[in-house]
């Protein structure tokens, strides 16, 4: 079957989605988000047909030019979608999750009016289609327009309930923040358009070699910092965790789960572009990403409200996964795919818990919480598997991706060291989280708790089975998906020649689909251990004054958070022209 023809329908739908949406609310209140599941639904079934074709064999990319523009004499005309095995993953996702998490929104926020709802639905909608876009666009100003798409969408779920001040404020920084991203990825853009005569990624990796100079990389560091923003990476972090705190439970697990995608998704496009130009990149994404590892852990074990742990949790995640892409190493890299897919199971699941706690008891402080799993035991259970499973236990899906992404940095022993703090970091906020939460005992009983409706369970059972099966089937997941994405991003030739000839086939890639043996299981259970033991220590004597310290940092002043990505901005360029 020729699925070229059907590159462009993943997005389509999802837009045709959020137009109906707003329609349909006027029958019944409902319709919006059925109508937002139905899309989703129709665009993962579009999805996994283009997948087949895709992951076939060691893996193949496919592009089609709108308007029948075919490349002439090797230039890439037009507009472009193209599906190779890390995009197709990445759309896979978005879509899936947002099918899910579109019925958890039914019984969450079911109770909002016609009005309300099919917003909710359109905004959402749009939301994911800028996400599908950007995995599946082949030039530089379609993934900046998905950028503004998925963006423009995601300022009005965040400030979704304006009566909220926490709400609004944060929507406030999203839109400063990622705006100044927006700005540079522009800026950088036409820059490299001006210097090589090319916005098409696969006419870029010819087109930059011959036109290598300072104002190269002062193009690329800023369409990196632009993407940098959107994915949460410190020192452009800050405004994240007050965006993805703010909204509903379903809405904050599609900013985490989903969203930080499209910045993973510029940073390893110009990764692919630029390797054999700027080679530095390489280190530079590596040193930004360990540090947010290593600095969203560290302020995530900070939190005291649940869904802002979770939030910084994501600056985390995010930093892992660009270290494995910036490993440039097949496992680290394989890794990295891997874990993308896995952080957006247990970190969906884990944001659904949150917001069904906030749901059921109208609470969101860990201070105040705790003795759900008497009375919320399904709640319980999907959290504490999030919990499990982004704190790599085995055999659940985070240990074979996290244990990926360590073998590929292993021959940087800083790196490595400090990618095995990050982690054992990770497991004591979550194992904090999870026993003040739901564990510990509660001096007095909750007056009320509300309902919680079929479609919370719906989502929290699916994302925790997914969580397991994702776990035991490296053997599958591994070669057949990873594998193929880590060709494709170690091998850009693959990217070119898709571009310009329509078809191309991704060289083969031979991956381990297992850990080796006990070192990697003793290492794992090393990280659950000490994790453990630093949150016991937590809960009983405090936070140390160092914390306080990063904690403070962090003062809640858009200003301030404007002025830490200006820095940025200027420390990755400064970085690439020495």
């Amino acid at each position: 079957m020729n699925v070229q023809a059907l590159l462009p329908l993943p997005v389509v739908i999802p837009i045709v989605g959020a137009i109906g949406a707003l329609l349909v609310g006027r029958l019944h209140r409902l319709l919006p988000l059925l109508v937002g599941i139905g899309a989703m639904a129709v665009s993962l079934g579009v999805l996994l047909l283009i997948a087949t074709q895709v992951l076939a064999g060691h893996g193949q990319v496919i592009t089609t030019y709108l308007s029948d523009e075919q490349p002439f004499r090797g230039r890439a005309l037009g507009i472009a979608f193209s599906a190779d095995p890390f995009g197709i993953v990445v759309a896979l996702l978005a879509a899936a999750l947002g099918a899910v998490l579109l019925t958890s929104a039914l019984s969450e926020l079911g109770h909002l009016g016609r009005r309300e709802l099919g917003l909710l639905a359109c905004l959402s909608l749009l939301m994911l289609a800028g996400v599908i876009g950007s995995a599946l666009t082949d030039d530089l100003v379609n993934l900046f327009v998905w950028f503004e798409v998925a963006g423009l969408a995601s300022f009005g779920l965040t400030g979704f309930f304006l009566e909220q001040p926490t709400a609004l404020e944060a929507a406030f920084k999203a839109t400063v923040l990622t705006s100044i991203g927006g700005f540079v990825i522009f800026a950088g853009s036409a820059m490299l358009y001006a210097l090589t005569g090319a916005l098409n990624f696969g006419q870029l990796q010819h087109a930059l070699p011959g036109a290598a100079s300072r104002g190269t990389s002062v193009a690329v560091a800023l369409v990196v910092c632009g993407y940098a923003i959107k994915a949460g990476l410190v020192p452009f972090h800050a405004w994240l965790p007050d965006a993805h705190a703010a909204g509903p439970g379903a809405v904050s697990a599609m900013f985490s789960a989903v969203l930080v995608d499209l910045g993973v998704v510029g940073l390893v496009r110009m990764l692919i572009c630029t390797r054999t130009v700027l080679p530095r990149l390489d280190d530079l994404l590596l040193g930004l990403g360990i540090t947010s590892a290593v600095v969203g852990a560290l302020l995530a074990l900070a939190q005291d409200d649940l869904k802002r742990l979770l939030a910084w949790d994501t600056v985390s995640q995010a930093g892992i996964i660009v270290v494995g892409f910036a490993s440039n190493d097949a496992e680290g890299i394989s890794g990295a795919v891997y874990h993308l897919a896995n952080h957006g199971l247990f970190k969906a699941l884990l944001f659904l818990s949150a917001g069904a706690v906030l749901h059921a008891t109208g609470l969101g402080k860990l201070s105040e919480l705790g003795g759900l799993w008497r009375r919320r035991r399904v709640l319980t259970a999907g959290f504490t598997v999030g919990a499990l499973a982004i704190s790599g236990v085995p055999p659940l899906n985070g240990y074979a991706s996290l244990g990926l992404i360590h073998q590929g940095v292993a021959d940087d022993p800083v790196v490595h060291v400090l990618a095995l703090t990050a982690q054992v970091l990770t497991v004591a906020a979550l194992a904090r989280a999870t026993y003040l939460g739901f564990y510990r005992p509660r001096a007095q009983e909750y007056e009320h708790l509300e309902t919680q409706h079929i479609g919370m369970r719906i989502g929290l059972g699916s994302l925790a089975i997914g969580c397991a099966a994702f776990g035991v089937l490296p053997t599958l997941i591994v070669p057949r998906i990873a594998a193929p994405a880590a060709s494709f991003v170690l091998h850009t030739s693959a990217h070119a020649a898709g571009a310009t000839a329509g078809v191309s086939t991704v060289p083969a890639l031979s991956i381990p689909a297992g850990l080796s043996g006990g070192t990697d299981l003793v290492t794992s259970l090393g990280e659950i251990i000490a994790g453990i033991l630093l949150a016991a220590a937590y809960i009983r004597w405090g936070e140390p004054r160092p914390v306080g310290w990063l904690r403070r940092l962090h003062t809640g002043s858009v200003n301030d958070y404007a002025t830490f990505a200006v820095a940025g901005i200027l420390l990755v360029s400064v970085t690439l022209l020495a």
